[in-house]
């Protein structure tokens, strides 16, 4: 998964996590970057599954823990697909799943749970005509000044049958709150894998950031920058930026834990029952609803972009 993301899946796709399962379906959960790369999802159709963990820290000091499962896939004909299988609450019977269909040829974008019903249709256009109606979200300033980026190179291990290789990005934040500064230590340790026949990037990143955290997105100077004359060797043998996701855990002391590992991959058509309502559900057509800009108050902290490549 992930091409360029867009401010939502991807949401984005660590907000999605946090999301009620309503507002999972009506903002589509997750990813949705396939349709800001249209070239993108005529090529390298795959079928991928990830398991989700996360520790967020509420207002009130608490941690709330919560697991989900994540299958994301997309076929030769433009269509994408992603679903979200949310473990049941201790009153709850049953996990819940959510899914999301862009049909990027049809322009039409489709949702629906299960258990359930219905299958909600609406136009993509529509869908991202109501999102360019937010003003930029404002978020708490960091002052980053004199900070400093340690990049650790963790080695490779096996994961899910793929030799992977990890690195772990660590940088100081430096947050204002009642006047003064408090600084915290976030961490990203990313692992991924060359994968024979795939020429792209893949995987949900959990970070909004990730073109910071990942050294598979970074350029040539920006390498030799953070690892000297001799990059890891393992970055000469996957061309063109590609990679598999096998591993990713998210640490930041403002917000929890969060972590995902790969279950499954499967680089080939995928099968079409993914990107269709199961038989029997009511199809509905409906406007795309106005879409509320969060507010400073709302507002995740969050991360500067990048630094410019020398």
């Amino acid at each position: 998964m992930r091409g360029s993301t867009c401010g939502v899946l991807t949401l984005i796709v660590v907000a999605g996590l946090a999301l009620p399962a309503s507002a999972q379906v009506e903002h589509c959960g997750y990813i949705i970057w396939p349709v800001h790369n249209p070239a993108d999802t005529m090529n390298n159709p795959y079928t991928m599954k990830y398991m989700v963990s996360s520790q967020r820290l509420q207002k009130d000091g608490t941690i709330k823990i919560s697991e989900s499962t994540i299958v994301i896939a997309r076929d030769s004909q433009g269509r994408w697909m992603n679903s979200m299988t949310v473990a049941p609450l201790p009153e709850e019977e049953e996990p819940s799943t959510h899914f999301c269909v862009y049909d990027t040829v049809a322009g039409i974008r489709t949702t629906w749970s299960v258990p359930g019903k219905q299958a909600t249709q609406m136009k993509i256009a529509e869908i991202e005509s109501s999102r360019s109606s937010c003003a930029k979200d404002k978020t708490p300033e960091a002052d980053v000044s004199g900070s400093k980026t340690v990049v650790e190179d963790l080695g490779t291990t096996t994961i899910q049958g793929y030799l992977a290789q990890g690195f772990r990005t660590s940088r100081s934040i430096s947050t204002p709150a009642n006047g003064t500064g408090k600084t915290t230590v976030s961490s990203v340790e990313i692992w991924r894998a060359a994968v024979q026949g795939l020429n792209f990037l893949a995987g949900p990143e959990l970070t909004d950031h990730h073109r910071f955290y990942d050294p598979w997105y970074w350029s040539k100077s920006e390498k030799l920058e953070f690892f000297g004359q001799r990059p890891p060797e393992f970055f000469s043998t996957v061309l063109r930026r590609s990679g598999l996701l096998v591993r990713e855990v998210v640490d930041d002391p403002r917000l929890g834990k969060r972590s995902e590992e790969l279950q499954d991959f499967y680089l080939g058509e995928p099968t079409p029952d993914l990107f269709q309502p199961p038989e029997g559900f009511k199809i509905v057509a409906k406007k795309a609803p106005v879409i509320a800009c969060p507010s400073e108050e709302t507002a995740a902290p969050t991360e500067p972009p990048p630094p410019p490549a020398k």
